[in-house]
């Protein structure tokens, strides 16, 4: 056993040795294998991307179900740029860091499969394994540089030898919306229909054309030192981006973003070193511009982002959007500086002045707001074109210009103040963009119409148009000769009469000459008497005035005598003037004369030379143009060379990757039949060693047999004693079941008989016992209704016998009234008769009886109203009397009713009550066999309960006797183990020698068979390199003749400025 050990800690080794072999071949063989779109990436995109972008789908015009499809990319361009996978929007988009992410829907690609489709691209995306890499189509570029955002030392960029000839020529102008100044010397780019115009707006002639057929600008800037242009635009719905071009030789030198509709704004900083993007998806990115990866991104905005401009010393980026949104940030992390406010309508232009202090907005609201830069405050806000602002612009001065949709321009101070500048003419459309240019002194618009107008910035003069839609060189030479063809034979006629005019000035100075000793001195004598005349006569004015104002006598002797004296003096400068008019006059004819023949002399001699200068300007404009018709070709063979040129060093460097390729193969080739043929030696020796390990292992598993049938027994036992435990606890288990199922039933059936019949009878015995109650509680009140009647009926019956006693008193003493009443009119009457007439007494017993009679009537009048009211009283009381014992008489019948109801209601209160028990009792019988099964179940459940704790109690000693024969078991089998993984030691490393073997063989056949194909490919790039080197010079001497061509074909003032 211990000279085994030994022998096992050899194969370890062995193994671990072998597997980091076999690891570090496989990893090489993964690291150098070839990635190609045949076998890798085809496979990889067609469960993610060909149910999309196939041939007859082709969403977003991509196809990839070919390698020339996806090369050629989609309707937004190239999808992949060789050797940079971060530059191509296949992977970015992939690896969900652009949008739109792909794919839309459904799961993202794996990062294993990114990580291939990575290295595909940067192998230079082989289509097979034949196939020579491709270098990156994108320029690698480095525009950084140290100097300031100040003027830039050295000459300004100006465009040399560029391009003159227009990419298109459109039957009619289009609106221009871009334009930029450059901010250090005479240059204006013009965004033109798939084209940016540069002029010279010295000359105003076409200084270079930079071809964009991708689409339409949306902006223009140069960069701060003027020697860049870049471009924010694009196509809608297709494609946006950014363009930069070198000013100086209208080269393309990056193109940044690759967004899916076009940019509405783009910027580069003053360092070259960042550009952003203003975006219709509410987004401000920001790129390196080395690089083209993206620095940071900006998604606060809430609409389209319509402006995006880096402050002039590079510090801040001031962004705007359609919302009326106005934002700073730091440039240089995108940090928020400022939210500066909101305009009501979309922000149309944001603009800079030159010290990066103060920044203006305007807006389709007709606003223009500027904002200082310390606090983030507004300094003014002001309305202006009538309600909709289209452009601001800084001129470097700091004076602000503006433009809108009255076809208008405007000047202002920071302040809001209108300054001085004449609006000049109306133009017939929106004014959709102003620039003033570098010296303050002249400002540039465009409109609708696609008219690009120059203004004095002074007085608002409108100084000339350009173009915007150029004609082609051998149009503009045709115009050009028509017009010298109409000057050329106006210039003869034109210098003769400047002969003419020559010759008629030496007549006319000798008369002055000779009238100049006499004329000179009267015609300086004339003048003095017709200056005094005419003061005199304004004084006679004066004094005939002051005449009329005169009040005393001394003022009217004063007025006349002035009167007097001024008509004296009219008299006598008159008589003066008469003497010397006719020596001074023909003098003064004679100066006149002189001044008109030189006047005429000097007109004649500047149309001459306008005539000249025109001919010579136009003549020289023909050979610049000629000589540009020719650069059209010399740009076009430069082209050739430059491609020529770079196709020999991607030859070169293929050549190079392919012999390096070639020498590694035959490296490998040696190194793989030394593995192979190692391991070839290896293998009958392991398999020998891996038998003899099994044959001991064999044997000493043998000796285990004894031990292992111990623990077979003592484990049936224990299992035995386990199925007693689990029988009789599952006894328990059905024991319970059955009592379960039998309540259920009884239960079941106990409630369906008490849902049918228990409780409806006993919902009706509550309904019928409260209805007997209510009859009861009738019954009570009736009864107490009838008593409290009877009292009322005999209350009544008492009142009306004391009515009836008042109303017989009050009749009595109606009648005795009456009875003396009547005693008073007779007494009256005796009272009156003839006899008492005469007697002594009359009137006094008279007017007693009258007066007893007439108290006697006031006595029998209340006596017969007393009567009245008691017996009305008496009638109300019978009325009351008579009502009483209708409503006694009713409640006694309400009583007897009650009475009646109640008894019928007790009798079915007592038959629902008798049937309700009857139903009780024969609920309980159906309840008895749940109740019986509860009985027997905890009467059999203790037996049951008893045995399985006794197996239980009986298990442990089980256990423990099968703990002891594994014990046993484990310490014998310990070699037994440590032999067994020896043989699985001895197993691996056969398996593992085996499939280093194979590896190597696999190995060299792919060595064998790549030295072939780079062979091939060498004989191919030897071949391409072969015919294509040849060219080279000959091109360059082509190029090089064209060019001194070009140069000798230009005015020699264009070549000295050029040199």
């Amino acid at each position: 056993m211990s000279a085994a050990f030994p022998h096992f800690r050899w194969l370890t080794r062995r193994c671990l040795i072998l597997a980091a072999g076999l690891v570090s071949a496989a990893s090489w063989a993964q690291e150098n294998e070839k990635l190609t779109y045949d076998d890798h990436i085809r496979p990889l995109l067609e469960n993610k991307c060909f149910s999309c972008h196939n041939p007859d789908k082709k969403k977003g015009g991509l196809e990839l179900t070919s390698y020339s499809g996806l090369m050629n990319g989609g309707s937004g361009g190239a999808v992949v740029d060789a050797g940079n996978p971060s530059g191509s929007r296949l992977w970015t988009m992939s690896a969900h860091k652009e949008e739109p992410f792909m794919p839309p829907e459904g799961a993202p690609m794996e990062a294993k499969d990114l990580a291939l489709l990575s290295k595909w691209i940067a192998g230079g995306v082989l289509q097979a394994k034949g196939s020579v890499a491709k270098a990156s189509n994108k320029p690698k570029v480095d525009l950084s540089f140290a100097g300031g955002a100040g003027k830039p030392t050295g000459a300004v960029a100006r465009p040399e030898n560029v391009l003159l000839e227009p990419v298109i020529v459109t039957p009619r102008t289009s609106a221009v919306i871009a334009m930029a100044a450059s901010p250090w010397t005479s240059l204006l780019a013009v965004a033109g229909q798939k084209q940016i115009l540069l002029y010279d707006t010295d000359s105003h002639d076409l200084a270079g054309i930079l071809p964009y057929a991708e689409g339409y600008a949306r902006s223009l800037k140069f960069s701060a030192n003027g020697s860049l242009l870049i471009m924010g635009g694009g196509r809608g719905g297709k494609i946006g981006h950014a363009i930069v071009w070198d000013v100086k030789t209208g080269k393309r030198v990056t193109e940044i973003g690759k967004e899916f509709d076009q940019v509405m704004s783009a910027d580069i900083s003053p360092d070259h070193g960042k550009v952003v993007l203003a975006t219709n998806t509410k987004k401000v990115k920001c790129f390196d511009v080395a690089t083209g990866e993206q620095l940071y991104l900006i998604a606060k905005h809430t609409e389209w982002v319509t402006g995006a401009d880096f402050s002039p010393d590079g510090i801040l980026l001031a962004t705007s959007d359609r919302n009326g949104n106005v934002y700073v940030w730091e440039a240089d992390n995108g940090g928020e500086f400022y939210n500066l406010g909101q305009h009501k309508g979309s922000v149309t232009d944001l603009a800079w002045r030159a010290d990066s202090n103060i920044l203006a907005s305007c807006s389709a609201d007709g606003i223009i707001t500027t904002w200082e830069m310390k606090t983030g405050k507004q300094v003014a806000t002001w309305g202006a074109h009538g309600g909709n602002v289209q452009s601001v612009s800084f001129l470097p001065d700091g004076r602000l210009i503006s433009c809108g949709a009255d076809g208008t321009t405007a000047m202002w101070a920071i302040d809001g103040k209108r300054l001085e500048h004449a609006q000049g003419i109306k133009q017939a459309d929106q004014v959709a963009k102003v620039v003033g240019l570098y010296d303050s002194k002249t400002f540039v618009s465009s409109n609708w119409l696609g008219e690009v107008r120059f203004f004095e910035t002074a007085t608002g003069r409108e100084i000339i148009q350009v173009s915007s839609n150029p004609a082609k060189i051998s149009d503009r030479m045709v115009a050009l000769e028509k017009r010298l063809s109409e000057l050329e034979p106006a210039l003869a006629p034109s210098e003769a009469a400047a002969k003419v005019a020559e010759a008629k000035i030496p007549a006319a100075e000798a008369v002055l000459a000779k009238l100049k000793a006499e004329g000179e001195p009267a015609s300086k004598k004339l003048a003095e008497h017709e200056a005094k005349n005419t003061e005199v006569a304004n004084g006679l004015k004066y004094w005939q005035g002051m005449v009329t104002k005169a009040k005393t006598a001394a003022e009217k002797a004063t007025a006349a005598k002035g009167i007097a004296d001024c008509r004296s003096g009219l008299t006598y400068h008159g008589q003066e003037i008469a003497k010397l008019k006719p020596v001074a006059g023909a003098f003064r004819a004679a100066e006149a004369e002189v001044a008109k023949v030189r006047t005429e002399l000097a007109s004649a001699q500047a149309k001459a030379r306008d005539v000249a200068a025109e001919i010579a300007a136009h003549r020289e404009r023909i050979v610049s143009l000629k000589a540009a018709q020719f650069n059209v070709g010399v740009l076009t063979e430069q082209d050739k060379l430059a491609k020529l040129e770079q196709d020999i060093a991607d030859l070169v460097a293929a050549k190079a990757e392919n012999e390096a390729a070639k020498v590694t193969a035959a490296a490998r080739i040696e190194s793989s039949k030394k593995t192979a043929a190692q391991n070839e030696e290896l293998i009958p020796k392991q398999q020998a060693e891996l038998e003899a390990l099994k044959a001991e292992f064999a044997a000493l598993d043998k000796t285990l047999s004894p031990l292992r049938l111990s623990e077979a027994e003592a484990l049936g036992k224990i299992e035995a004693q386990q199925k007693l435990i689990d029988a009789q606890s599952e006894a328990i288990v059905r024991l319970g079941q059955d009592r379960d199922a039998i309540v259920a039933v009884a239960t079941a059936a106990t409630t369906a008989y008490r849902d049918k019949y228990t409780t409806p009878l006993r919902a009706r015995l509550t309904e019928a016992t409260a209805k007997v109650d209510e009859l009861k509680k009738v019954a009570d009140t009736a009864k107490a209704a009838a008593t409290k009647a009877k009292a009322a009926v005999a209350d009544a019956v008492l009142k009306s016998k004391g009515l009836a006693l008042s109303s017989v008193k009050a009749a009595d003493e109606a009648k005795q009234a009456g009875v003396n009443l009547a005693a008073a009119d007779k007494a009256f009457g005796e009272a009156r008769t003839f006899g008492a007439v005469f007697s002594f007494s009359y009137f006094s017993r008279k007017t007693q009886t009258e007066q007893q009679v007439t108290e006697a009537k006031i006595a029998h009048a209340k006596a017969k109203a007393r009567q009245g009211i008691a017996d009305q009283a008496l009638v109300a009381a019978k009325s009351v009397e008579q009502t009483l014992v209708a409503m006694q008489a009713a409640a006694d019948a309400a009583v007897v009713a009650a009475d009646n109801a109640v008894a019928p209601a007790g009798v079915a209160v007592a038959a629902i009550s008798k049937e309700r028990s009857m139903h009780l009792a024969e609920r309980e019988k159906l309840a008895a066999p749940g109740v019986a099964a509860e009985k027997d179940y905890a009467a059999k459940l203790p037996a049951l309960q008893a045995s399985v704790q006794k197996a239980k109690d009986g298990l442990p000693v089980l256990e423990k006797a099968l703990v002891a024969v594994r014990v046993q078991l484990t310490e014998a089998g310990k070699p037994v183990e440590a032999k067994r993984l020896l043989v699985d030691a001895a197993a691996k490393t056969l398996e593992l020698t085996k499939s280093e073997k194979a590896n190597a063989e696999k190995a060299l056949a792919a060595a064998q068979k790549d030295i072939p194909q780079r062979d091939k490919n060498l004989e191919e790039i030897a071949q391409s390199y072969a015919e294509l080197a040849p060219q080279v010079e000959p091109m360059k001497a082509k190029v090089k003749a064209a060019q001194e061509q070009y140069f000798a074909m230009l005015p020699k003032r264009e070549v000295a400025k050029k040199n």
